[in-house]
Protein backbone atom coordinates (compact mmCIF):
# COMPACT_ATOMS: atom_id res chain seq x y z
CA UNK A 1 0.00 0.00 0.00
CA UNK A 2 1.67 3.38 -1.18
CA UNK A 3 -0.10 5.16 1.44
CA UNK A 4 1.71 3.53 4.26
CA UNK A 5 4.98 4.43 3.01
CA UNK A 6 3.81 8.07 2.17
CA UNK A 7 2.84 8.55 5.88
CA UNK A 8 5.12 6.97 7.19
CA UNK A 9 7.87 9.23 5.31
CA UNK A 10 5.80 12.43 6.52
CA UNK A 11 5.31 11.44 10.01
CA UNK A 12 9.08 10.90 10.17
CA UNK A 13 9.89 14.13 8.40
CA UNK A 14 7.53 15.47 11.21
CA UNK A 15 4.63 17.13 8.91
CA UNK A 16 1.51 17.63 10.26
CA UNK A 17 0.84 18.52 6.77
CA UNK A 18 -2.73 17.57 6.85
CA UNK A 19 -3.68 18.54 3.42
CA UNK A 20 -0.95 17.27 1.50
CA UNK A 21 -1.73 13.79 3.31
CA UNK A 22 -5.60 13.87 2.02
CA UNK A 23 -4.02 14.99 -1.51
CA UNK A 24 -1.83 11.86 -1.25
CA UNK A 25 -4.77 10.45 -0.34
CA UNK A 26 -7.11 11.30 -3.09
CA UNK A 27 -4.47 10.74 -5.38
CA UNK A 28 -4.23 6.67 -4.68
CA UNK A 29 -8.14 7.11 -4.65
CA UNK A 30 -7.85 8.22 -8.26
CA UNK A 31 -5.58 5.97 -9.63
CA UNK A 32 -6.94 2.70 -7.75
CA UNK A 33 -10.20 3.99 -9.48
CA UNK A 34 -9.00 4.40 -13.14
CA UNK A 35 -6.79 0.62 -12.84
CA UNK A 36 -10.75 -0.55 -11.86
CA UNK A 37 -12.19 1.34 -14.70
CA UNK A 38 -9.59 0.50 -17.40
CA UNK A 39 -9.42 -3.07 -15.93
CA UNK A 40 -12.94 -3.20 -16.54
CA UNK A 41 -12.69 -1.65 -20.08
CA UNK A 42 -10.35 -4.55 -21.48
CA UNK A 43 -12.31 -7.60 -19.98
CA UNK A 44 -15.29 -5.90 -21.32
CA UNK A 45 -14.50 -5.24 -24.78
CA UNK A 46 -12.07 -8.51 -25.19
CA UNK A 47 -14.28 -10.72 -23.24
CA UNK A 48 -12.59 -13.82 -24.90
CA UNK A 49 -9.56 -12.71 -23.09
CA UNK A 50 -11.02 -15.03 -19.62
CA UNK A 51 -11.64 -17.45 -21.91
CA UNK A 52 -8.13 -17.37 -23.80
CA UNK A 53 -6.43 -16.82 -20.18
CA UNK A 54 -8.76 -19.95 -18.70
CA UNK A 55 -7.53 -22.32 -21.66
CA UNK A 56 -4.11 -22.12 -20.99
CA UNK A 57 -4.52 -24.58 -17.36
CA UNK A 58 -6.84 -26.86 -19.28
CA UNK A 59 -6.20 -29.96 -21.17
CA UNK A 60 -9.50 -30.70 -23.26
CA UNK A 61 -11.97 -29.74 -20.82
CA UNK A 62 -10.12 -30.37 -17.64
CA UNK A 63 -7.84 -27.97 -15.55
CA UNK A 64 -4.62 -30.27 -14.76
CA UNK A 65 -2.88 -28.15 -12.28
CA UNK A 66 -6.23 -28.64 -10.29
CA UNK A 67 -4.86 -31.54 -8.11
CA UNK A 68 -1.13 -30.22 -8.11
CA UNK A 69 0.04 -31.04 -4.34
CA UNK A 70 1.61 -27.63 -4.19
CA UNK A 71 -0.92 -25.15 -5.40
CA UNK A 72 -3.58 -27.20 -2.85
CA UNK A 73 -1.41 -26.68 -0.10
CA UNK A 74 -0.68 -23.02 -0.92
CA UNK A 75 -4.63 -23.09 -1.16
CA UNK A 76 -5.17 -24.27 2.01
CA UNK A 77 -2.23 -22.10 4.08
CA UNK A 78 -3.78 -18.97 2.40
CA UNK A 79 -7.17 -20.32 3.89
CA UNK A 80 -6.49 -20.80 7.39
CA UNK A 81 -4.42 -18.46 8.11
CA UNK A 82 -7.22 -16.07 7.82
CA UNK A 83 -9.09 -17.20 10.65
CA UNK A 84 -5.99 -17.10 12.93
CA UNK A 85 -4.92 -13.72 11.55
CA UNK A 86 -8.36 -11.64 12.43
CA UNK A 87 -8.23 -13.75 15.70
CA UNK A 88 -4.70 -12.25 16.75
CA UNK A 89 -5.83 -8.55 15.68
CA UNK A 90 -8.77 -9.40 18.35
CA UNK A 91 -6.96 -10.15 20.78
CA UNK A 92 -4.41 -7.07 19.72
CA UNK A 93 -7.02 -4.68 20.40
CA UNK A 94 -8.18 -6.49 23.85
CA UNK A 95 -4.72 -6.31 25.07
CA UNK A 96 -4.29 -2.79 24.69
CA UNK A 97 -7.57 -2.31 26.50
CA UNK A 98 -6.76 -4.54 29.36
CA UNK A 99 -2.87 -4.13 29.78
CA UNK A 100 -1.10 -1.49 31.67
CA UNK A 101 0.38 1.68 29.29
CA UNK A 102 3.72 0.79 29.75
CA UNK A 103 3.21 -2.64 28.10
CA UNK A 104 1.14 -1.78 25.20
CA UNK A 105 2.97 -2.72 22.15
CA UNK A 106 0.71 -1.53 19.34
CA UNK A 107 -1.95 1.69 18.70
CA UNK A 108 -5.72 -0.34 18.58
CA UNK A 109 -6.19 1.39 15.00
CA UNK A 110 -3.41 -0.60 12.74
CA UNK A 111 -5.26 -3.94 14.34
CA UNK A 112 -8.69 -2.57 13.63
CA UNK A 113 -7.27 -1.63 9.81
CA UNK A 114 -6.59 -4.98 8.74
CA UNK A 115 -9.98 -5.81 10.65
CA UNK A 116 -11.61 -3.95 8.70
CA UNK A 117 -9.78 -4.12 5.27
CA UNK A 118 -10.69 -7.76 5.17
CA UNK A 119 -14.26 -6.72 6.61
CA UNK A 120 -14.97 -4.76 3.41
CA UNK A 121 -13.14 -6.82 0.81
CA UNK A 122 -13.97 -10.21 1.04
CA UNK A 123 -17.14 -10.29 2.94
CA UNK A 124 -18.87 -6.84 2.33
CA UNK A 125 -18.04 -6.04 -1.18
CA UNK A 126 -16.93 -9.44 -3.25
CA UNK A 127 -20.15 -11.49 -1.92
CA UNK A 128 -22.79 -8.60 -2.43
CA UNK A 129 -21.33 -8.63 -6.06
CA UNK A 130 -21.55 -12.52 -6.30
CA UNK A 131 -25.18 -12.67 -5.88
CA UNK A 132 -25.55 -9.64 -7.56
CA UNK A 133 -23.85 -10.90 -10.88
CA UNK A 134 -24.09 -14.23 -10.50
CA UNK A 135 -21.31 -15.30 -12.60
CA UNK A 136 -20.55 -19.10 -13.73
CA UNK A 137 -16.96 -20.13 -12.80
CA UNK A 138 -14.71 -21.47 -15.75
CA UNK A 139 -14.60 -25.01 -14.76
CA UNK A 140 -18.64 -24.85 -14.84
CA UNK A 141 -18.45 -23.69 -18.48
CA UNK A 142 -19.65 -26.01 -21.55
CA UNK A 143 -16.27 -25.20 -22.73
CA UNK A 144 -14.60 -27.24 -19.77
CA UNK A 145 -17.26 -29.62 -19.56
CA UNK A 146 -19.49 -27.42 -17.52
CA UNK A 147 -23.49 -26.98 -18.32
CA UNK A 148 -23.33 -23.07 -18.37
CA UNK A 149 -22.81 -20.33 -21.03
CA UNK A 150 -20.01 -18.23 -20.60
CA UNK A 151 -20.54 -14.47 -19.70
CA UNK A 152 -18.12 -11.21 -20.00
CA UNK A 153 -17.30 -9.32 -16.71
CA UNK A 154 -19.79 -7.05 -15.31
CA UNK A 155 -22.76 -9.01 -17.31
CA UNK A 156 -25.72 -9.79 -14.85
CA UNK A 157 -26.66 -13.67 -15.14
CA UNK A 158 -29.36 -15.64 -13.43
CA UNK A 159 -27.22 -18.50 -14.11
CA UNK A 160 -25.19 -18.77 -10.58
CA UNK A 161 -27.38 -18.18 -7.56
CA UNK A 162 -24.60 -18.83 -4.44
CA UNK A 163 -20.75 -19.26 -4.57
CA UNK A 164 -20.35 -17.64 -8.03
CA UNK A 165 -17.28 -16.33 -9.42
CA UNK A 166 -17.11 -12.86 -9.78
CA UNK A 167 -15.13 -11.10 -7.80
CA UNK A 168 -12.65 -14.08 -6.20
CA UNK A 169 -12.75 -13.77 -2.55
CA UNK A 170 -9.26 -15.91 -2.27
CA UNK A 171 -8.08 -12.65 -4.60
CA UNK A 172 -9.49 -10.19 -2.33
CA UNK A 173 -8.55 -11.81 1.19
CA UNK A 174 -4.88 -11.49 -0.14
CA UNK A 175 -5.16 -8.13 -1.31
CA UNK A 176 -6.47 -7.41 2.45
CA UNK A 177 -3.73 -8.73 3.54
CA UNK A 178 -1.16 -6.15 2.23
CA UNK A 179 -2.94 -4.61 5.56
CA UNK A 180 -0.83 -5.94 7.42
CA UNK A 181 2.31 -3.57 5.93
CA UNK A 182 1.30 -1.27 8.49
CA UNK A 183 2.82 -3.13 11.19
CA UNK A 184 6.44 -2.78 9.53
CA UNK A 185 8.36 0.02 10.83
CA UNK A 186 8.36 2.95 8.19
CA UNK A 187 12.06 2.37 6.97
CA UNK A 188 11.41 -1.49 5.88
CA UNK A 189 7.71 -1.09 4.30
CA UNK A 190 8.95 -0.66 0.88
CA UNK A 191 10.82 -3.64 1.31
CA UNK A 192 8.31 -5.40 3.24
CA UNK A 193 5.53 -4.85 0.49
CA UNK A 194 8.10 -5.84 -2.70
CA UNK A 195 8.31 -9.71 -0.79
CA UNK A 196 4.75 -9.79 0.14
CA UNK A 197 3.15 -8.80 -3.09
CA UNK A 198 3.96 -11.26 -5.33
CA UNK A 199 3.45 -14.15 -2.93
CA UNK A 200 -0.53 -12.72 -2.29
CA UNK A 201 -0.33 -12.11 -6.16
CA UNK A 202 0.23 -16.10 -6.61
CA UNK A 203 -2.15 -16.95 -4.02
CA UNK A 204 -5.09 -14.77 -5.84
CA UNK A 205 -3.76 -16.20 -9.35
CA UNK A 206 -4.20 -19.97 -8.00
CA UNK A 207 -7.37 -19.69 -8.41
CA UNK A 208 -7.25 -19.01 -12.17
CA UNK A 209 -5.11 -21.92 -12.40
CA UNK A 210 -7.69 -23.75 -10.99
CA UNK A 211 -10.36 -23.12 -13.04
CA UNK A 212 -12.17 -21.51 -10.27
CA UNK A 213 -12.04 -18.00 -11.48
CA UNK A 214 -11.58 -16.04 -14.58
CA UNK A 215 -8.55 -13.44 -14.89
CA UNK A 216 -11.00 -11.01 -14.41
CA UNK A 217 -12.42 -12.12 -11.07
CA UNK A 218 -8.94 -12.31 -10.08
CA UNK A 219 -7.75 -8.84 -10.82
CA UNK A 220 -10.73 -6.59 -10.01
CA UNK A 221 -11.48 -8.78 -6.81
CA UNK A 222 -8.06 -7.50 -5.86
CA UNK A 223 -8.14 -4.04 -7.29
CA UNK A 224 -12.11 -3.70 -5.59
CA UNK A 225 -10.64 -4.56 -1.93
CA UNK A 226 -7.54 -2.54 -2.71
CA UNK A 227 -10.28 0.85 -2.94
CA UNK A 228 -12.15 -0.15 0.07
CA UNK A 229 -8.80 -0.54 2.11
CA UNK A 230 -7.62 3.12 0.64
CA UNK A 231 -10.42 4.49 1.92
CA UNK A 232 -10.65 3.00 5.44
CA UNK A 233 -7.02 3.96 5.62
CA UNK A 234 -8.17 7.14 5.09
CA UNK A 235 -10.73 7.14 7.66
CA UNK A 236 -8.81 5.14 10.43
CA UNK A 237 -5.65 7.76 9.70
CA UNK A 238 -7.55 10.98 10.14
CA UNK A 239 -9.12 9.59 13.24
CA UNK A 240 -6.21 7.49 14.86
CA UNK A 241 -5.78 9.21 18.05
CA UNK A 242 -9.52 8.89 18.27
CA UNK A 243 -9.91 5.59 17.93
CA UNK A 244 -7.21 4.52 20.57
CA UNK A 245 -8.85 6.46 23.28
CA UNK A 246 -12.20 5.16 22.60
CA UNK A 247 -11.00 1.75 22.88
CA UNK A 248 -8.97 2.52 25.37
CA UNK A 249 -11.43 4.06 27.79
CA UNK A 250 -14.92 2.90 26.46
CA UNK A 251 -14.64 -0.09 25.26
CA UNK A 252 -15.35 -3.87 26.69
CA UNK A 253 -16.83 -1.10 29.96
Amino acid sequence: MWKFALYSWNSASGRSGRSETGATTDGELAVIGMMIVWTSFVFVVFPKLDLAVARLFAHGQVFWLAENPFLKAVRDISRQSQSYLLCTMAVIVILHVFLPRRLRFCPPHKPLFVLLSFAAGPLLIVQTLKVAIGRVRPRDLIEFGGIADFTPVWQFSAACSRNCSFPSGEAAAAAAGLSLLVFVPAGGRWIAALLLTPCLLFVAFNRVIFGAHFLSDVMLGWLLTMLGMALIWRWVEANSRAIDRFVTRFMFR
